[in-house]
């Protein structure tokens, strides 16, 4: 009968002793070489960088795939102890483009299979995280679920950054295995969620610390009256870096959410939604990292929001302390206007209001009207043309289904917008609109 590798002994020599240890154990790695990864170099000048980077890229395919070719005991040796290997897998994770850093047809036009080879190391590196997520490979090769979840966490094999950065990397072509690969790490090692809790208090902190350095005791900074050309294009860039902050950790959180709904609870009992927020109104006048990064924040609030408040009372869950929770996110998003505004370009709050009205007695006629009026001065402040459409006309009737299913974007019948679309599919199609109609401003 076969035996769980975290079950399985060997006898190692030490002089004239003989130890008995595990054999999952460093003395079991060949302690093979692994290279980093590094990014496409930017200077397609460079001739001896690009061909640096190619041959790089190479050794990493090679790598990987002599990895893969292990048998389940010296992978597990390998991946566990063998720092190389660490050092690799973080780079991969840290540095790979982006599926939101917009790669062009033309960008490994300069490097001879250069595409081909970045699609290569993902794809060997996917299937290598894959591996890693599994704690069963077949009757003969396993662990038992609590021996996975202590090699995996004892040996930083997976932590809450590297988590973010596979989600960030793979949850848009891979979820429905991704999926599986998540809520596996997560299930067979609880200290996971009790990581990600402090990691949502540590990111608030960043993002709050960031943000603070466009103010002054007066209020926010204003880029036109700084003093110097030098001053303000340096503080330009500090805007624009932390628009790709913001944007990229947005991405990632989605994507977790995508793979790994049950995170959702965690960031939401951790207030992360009023961090989405507080955070709009600094980030204002760089249209196209601003109108992507915007998109992505939003969402990310509204799924907090109808996920974890306004779907719970459809089922009748928790309907005092859901609408305690609603009532003073509700409370802090009407102060904040700009961002009001903008989440009426893709969302539709009144809608949220009347689903809270109809399904509790929690929320009286002049709780709705005050925060209505509030949603209509937003509009009127700061709302795009598209969205000032909604002054004009009646409020849409609510539904009944999942409410972040019933408050996301009608269809649109602008041809433009479904060309673009079949183009970039991951992107909303109240986005295109949104950033169609202010182009042509």
């Amino acid at each position: 009968m076969a035996i769980a590798l975290d079950q399985q002994f060997k006898l190692v020599k030490k002089g004239i002793i003989e130890e008995k240890v595990p054999v999952l154990h460093s003395s079991g790695t060949e302690q093979h070489y692994f290279v980093t990864y590094t990014p496409l170099p930017t200077d397609i000048e460079d001739g001896s960088a690009i061909e640096q980077w190619i041959e790089r890229m190479t050794f990493i395919c090679d790598d990987l795939t002599w990895l893969l070719q292990q048998n389940h005991t010296k992978f597990w040796c390998e991946v566990a102890f063998n720092k190389d290997f660490h050092s690799m897998f973080d780079s991969y994770l840290r540095y790979a483009p982006r599926p939101q850093r917009t790669i062009t047809p033309n960008t490994y036009s300069f490097v001879p299979n250069g595409k081909q080879l970045e699609e290569n190391v993902s794809r060997l590196m996917f299937m290598c995280i894959l591996r890693l997520s599994t704690y069963k490979e077949s009757s003969e090769n396993f662990f038992t679920p609590q021996g996975f979840g202590q090699v995996i966490y004892d040996n930083y094999i997976f932590d809450i950054p590297r988590l973010f950065d596979i989600c960030s990397l793979y949850a848009i072509n891979n979820k429905e295995l991704l999926s599986k690969m998540i809520g596996n790490i997560f299930k067979q090692q609880e200290a996971y969620h009790n990581d990600l809790t402090n990691a949502i208090v540590s990111i608030k902190d960043v993002i709050t610390n960031r943000i603070q350095i466009f103010y002054t005791p007066s209020g926010p900074k204003k880029l036109h009256n700084t003093t110097t050309t030098t001053t303000k294009s340096s503080e330009v860039e500090e805007i624009v870096d932390l628009l790709y902050y913001i944007l990229d950790l947005s991405c990632t959180i989605n994507r977790l959410f995508s793979v790994y709904p049950q995170a959702r609870i965690i960031f939401f009992n951790e207030q992360f939604h009023l961090t989405q927020i507080k955070q709009s109104n600094d980030i204002d006048n760089y249209n196209d990292v601003f109108e992507e990064t915007k998109y992505e924040t939003i969402h990310l609030f509204n799924d907090l929001l109808t996920s974890c408040c306004i779907d719970p009372l459809l089922i009748n869950e928790k309907k005092t302390e859901n609408v305690e929770s609603l009532i003073d996110i509700f409370s802090q998003l009407i102060t904040e206007k700009r961002f009001l505004s903008a989440y009426e370009d893709y969302f539709n709050l009144c809608e949220i209001l009347d689903i809270v009205h109809q399904t509790t007695e929690l929320l009286d006629e002049d709780q709705v009207k005050h925060y209505t009026d509030a949603v209509k001065e937003a509009i009127e402040l700061y709302g795009t043309p598209s969205c000032k459409q909604k002054l004009k006309s009646p409020s849409a009737g609510t539904t009944t289904a999942s409410a972040s299913g019933n408050t996301s974007i009608k269809k649109s019948t602008n041809p433009d917008v479904h060309m673009i679309q079949d183009l970039f599919p991951h992107l909303d199609e109240a986005y295109i609109e949104v950033s169609l109609i202010e182009n042509k401003m």
